[in-house]
């Protein structure tokens, strides 16, 4: 990884996921996807950059991937679309963290709040996102309902047993 880097903007508690996972500046796993995606969005022309001013409380730093093609001493800019494109996918990778974390909690006969307060405290989100977090969980979990997929616990945990 680079030294550079560039600088997006992201809610609060996915920006503090994010410190928690991959550290501060953001580095992604080597040959991961969204340093593909950071790699081929970056650009030489500042003029094309959307490039966030750090020192903003909701911007997060994420560490260019270096590079044998695009070298980033030189395309060390985010394009607007790119940006986009890095968060929208960071924000995937939240989701998803979410619904394989907090459903096994629940299954195990947590409330659903109990389980996210874990999953905020495990993943250094601050507490006072919980039911951010409960609400995220509760549409994506109609979404997969309206869509024929159940995964709503339909017995007691006594009953398991």
């Amino acid at each position: 990884m680079s030294q550079f880097v560039v600088y997006i903007r992201l809610k609060p508690f996915v920006k503090q996921w994010l410190v928690h996972s991959f550290g501060d500046p953001v580095r992604f796993p080597d040959q991961s996807d969204i340093n593909s995606l950071i790699r081929r969005s970056t650009v030489k022309d500042p003029a094309l950059s959307a490039d966030i001013p750090a020192g903003e409380d909701d911007t997060i730093g994420i560490c260019i991937p270096d590079s044998k093609a695009k070298d980033p001493m030189y395309y060390r800019y985010l394009t607007q679309k790119g940006v986009e494109a890095v968060a929208e996918v960071v924000e995937d990778v939240f989701r998803l963290s979410i619904k394989a974390e907090l459903h096994p909690l629940i299954e195990c006969g947590a409330k659903i709040l109990t389980a996210c307060n874990i999953y905020c405290e495990m993943h250094g989100i601050s507490i006072d996102y919980a039911y951010t977090i409960k609400q995220r969980y509760y549409r994506a979990r109609k979404k997969w309902q309206d869509n024929g997929i159940d995964l709503v616990m339909k017995t007691r945990n006594q009953d398991k047993w």
